[in-house]
This record gives structure tokens, C-alpha cells and sequence, in this order.
């Protein structure tokens, strides 16, 4: 006889439920639920295996919270989904109206946790029929005692051609079986040997490194990562694999596309304006007034910060390239000069008449501890006979901070 429950009224909460002999010990047991004559309820068959997955077709996990939508291709169908959580927590899912064809009707069923032999039994853990919108099925609430990967299959007996969207939701604040802290930072160890052979691979052959960036970092490139990390019989398997291949795409995965898109320079900056201290520009304006009409030099000040995400700083090629986009020097016709520290720029670079200026330059948008980096650009030309007057342009660029102080030294010189 087949398994249903029609309808949650009759219960006052969405207990573990069972279709035939459990594979549980008596104490875990799901608890026996009523039978009704009402609709068809669809369970996958248990197979000779042991393990359900072996009934259903597979799509891979997803997140909790979160959602998948697909489309059922024969009459008779079963879908999975491996979903990992957190022991004590409490889920909602529900296939929903919005997303899912009209008419449509589902059997949604809950089996796990999946054990070191990689199997999720066949003793039905939770179970609906007609609990949601219409003939759809929604699971108000399952509590699972134990964490780890539990399957959550979506049947349906006349879904060809029909879509549906499974909607899961945590109902106790936290369902994640891995802190989200552990999700911040791109497990670079894991990573880096994979992704860097594809680029490799993909630059002997000539290809642009955008392109073979897109080669490379992709759902695909993700799954492999995945996979080669946390199979059962990967050595030292790193905690990030206890939230499920679906968490680790969706949260991790993102982290290292970003960093190690700034480790191939894929990435712009964007600069904003930032104000310039009082202090530093008292400081421009008594050096200005040094340098006197007949010396002919002045200098400028600018200053700049950009919004970044990524966990490594821009690089000074790159804000220095932003720079240039912005700025309006005549330096800019000029030279490109090689990157320094700010030190050397300080005792080589500074012009003496502004050298009063330092070391203000160098603590303006200082944490105190970062090191400060300087480039910029030279240019020079003759403007009377045996005169020339110079211009140049330097990007100052605290890394830590994210400010950039843009200062311009104009002068004349002999030719």
C-alpha cells in the first residue's frame, strides 16, 4: 500500500514518516504515519542496492536556503537533490506555485543522512503529497536530529513536459552544517593547482588570457574542484566540504573567481573623489609660495579611493591606469615611470623646492603600517631657448586603505 499524507491538518507537526522496513535502529526510527485513500502518492522503488539515490534521477545538490527549477521528461519520474545541514535544524520545502506548471502533481519525499558508504537507505524520513498550492507538495517543517546529506526527491506521475521550482527554506536560523566565515576566503591550496594548470594549459596553446580565463573558471571547473576535494577518499578533506557541493559553488567558488581574477588582471578600477586634508593642503600652498614666481614651480594635489571587494589589494599598474583615464596632465604625454617606494620617491623624485611636503604625502591616507607605493609619468619640452619646462605626474597608492593621492610637479629647467 502506497504512503500519503493528504493532508497536515491531521498532524500537529511534520514528523519522520515511513514506507516499509527501516534500515534505521529502533531508537532513530521514523515514526509510523496514517494511510489515506485520497490521490496517488509517487515513491521511488527501493532498489536491489539499498540506496534510493539509485531510483531517482540525480541533479546535484542545492543550497539551504535556496532553489532549483526544472522540468519532468517522462510520465513517471523521479528528481533528486542532495541538500546538507546542520544537526538540530529545522527546514521548510515546498514545491510552490510560482515557478511550477499549472496542474501539475508532485510527491515530495526526504530520505538520508547519507552514510561512509555514500548510501541515503531507503526509510523515508519525511514525506507529502497535496500539502502545498493545488496538487503540490510542501513539507511545513522537517527537523533533522542528525546533520549531514540528506536527499530530497520531487516525483510526479503525469509531469512530463511540466515544470516545477523547489523552494527550501531554513527555519531555525542557521541550517549550514560549515560556519559562512569558512566561505569568505578561497581555499587557495585546493584551488590554485587546478585552475593554474587550465590556464597554463590554455596559454601554451595561444589563448588570450580572458578567454582562457572563462575556460577555466566555470560551473564545470567548479565541480571538479569539488569533487577532487571532497571524495570520500580524498586525504585531509577540508571542513568547506561538509556544506555540500551546492554552498561551496554558490558561496566559495565566486570568492576565488573574484581573487584570482585580480591575480590575472582581469579587473578595472573605478575612482571616486576624496578630500585632501586641510593640513596637507596648508602644507602645498606654503611650499607653492617658496617656490616664488621666478623659479617657476608649483605643485597639485588630488586625491582619489575606489570601492574593492576582492581580498587581495589593486594592483598599482592598474590604479595607475585608472588614474590615467581621469587626470588631465600634460605629464600624461610623457613617459611611463617604474613603479618605486615611496621612500625612493621621496629622496629621488620629490622636487627640493617641495620637499617640505613630505613626509605628509606618505601618511595622508596611511593605516600606519601599509606599504606605499608610487608611480607616474615625466614629460618635458622646450618652451624658450635653452629652457624647457617639465611636467610630471605621480600616483601615490596606499594599498591597504584603497586612497590614491595624485600629486603634479611642474618646474623649468635648463634644456
Amino acid at each position: 500500500m502506497l504512503c500519503s499524507l493528504k493532508s497536515l491538518r491531521w498532524f500537529p507537526a511534520f514528523l519522520l514518516a515511513a514506507c516499509g522496513p527501516s534500515d534505521l535502529p529502533a531508537a532513530d526510527a521514523p515514526s509510523a504515519v496514517d494511510t489515506v485513500e485520497q490521490g496517488v502518492l509517487f515513491p521511488p522503488p527501493p532498489p536491489p542496492s539499498g540506496n534510493i539515490l539509485d531510483s531517482t534521477t540525480y541533479l546535484g545538490s542545492v543550497a539551504l536556503p535556496g532553489s532549483v527549477q526544472t522540468s519532468f521528461t517522462t510520465a513517471l519520474q523521479y528528481y533528486s537533490f542532495a541538500i546538507n545541514v546542520a544537526a538540530g535544524s529545522s527546514a521548510k520545502l515546498e514545491v510552490t506555485h510560482l515557478g511550477s506548471s499549472m496542474g501539475l502533481d508532485t510527491g515530495l519525499f526526504v530520505y538520508g543522512p547519507k552514510n561512509a558508504s555514500g548510501s541515503y537507505g531507503t526509510a523515508v524520513r519525511a514525506q507529502d503529497d497535496d500539502a502545498g498550492y493545488g496538487q503540490l507538495s510542501k513539507a511545513a517543517s522537517v527537523t533533522f536530529a542528525q546533520g549531514g546529506e540528506y536527499l530530497v526527491v520531487v516525483s510526479s506521475g503525469e509531469g512530463a513536459g511540466k515544470r516545477f521550482r523547489l523552494q527550501l527554506d531554513c527555519l531555525s536560523g542557521d541550517c549550514e552544517p560549515v560556519a559562512p566565515s569558512v566561505y569568505a576566503t578561497c581555499d587557495s591550496a585546493r584551488v590554485g593547482p587546478s585552475v593554474e594548470d587550465c590556464m597554463s594549459h590554455w596559454d601554451a596553446e595561444g589563448v588570450p588570457v580572458n578567454e582562457a580565463f572563462s575556460r577555466c573558471f566555470g560551473a564545470d571547473d567548479a565541480k571538479v574542484v569539488y569533487g577532487s576535494s571532497c571524495a570520500p577518499s580524498a586525504p585531509s578533506r577540508p571542513v568547506w566540504c561538509a556544506g555540500g557541493e551546492a554552498t561551496w559553488t554558490q558561496r566559495m567558488w565566486p570568492v576565488c573567481v573574484s581573487d584570482y581574477s585580480v591575480a590575472y588582471g582581469l579587473y578595472s578600477v573605478s575612482l571616486s573623489s576624496r578630500p585632501v586634508s586641510a593640513s596637507l593642503q596648508s602644507a602645498l600652498s606654503a611650499a607653492n609660495a617658496a617656490c616664488g614666481t621666478s623659479s617657476a614651480c608649483y605643485g597639485e594635489l588630488r586625491g582619489y579611493s575606489f570601492p574593492w571587494s576582492h581580498s587581495t589589494p589593486a594592483s598599482l599598474d592598474k590604479v595607475a591606469e585608472a588614474v590615467s583615464l581621469t587626470e588631465q596632465s600634460n605629464a600624461l604625454f610623457g613617459a611611463r615611470l617604474a613603479n618605486t617606494t615611496y621612500t625612493q620617491f621621496a629622496q629621488t623624485r620629490l622636487l627640493s623646492r617641495l620637499s617640505s611636503l613630505h613626509p605628509g604625502l606618505g601618511q595622508e591616507y596611511s593605516n600606519g603600517s601599509e606599504a606605499v607605493q608610487v608611480t607616474g609619468w615625466h614629460y618635458s619640452r622646450e618652451m624658450w631657448p635653452d629652457a624647457c619646462m617639465v611636467w610630471e605626474l605621480y600616483v601615490i597608492y596606499f594599498p591597504q586603505s584603497r586612497g590614491v593621492l595624485v600629486f603634479e610637479q611642474d618646474y623649468a629647467r635648463d634644456c
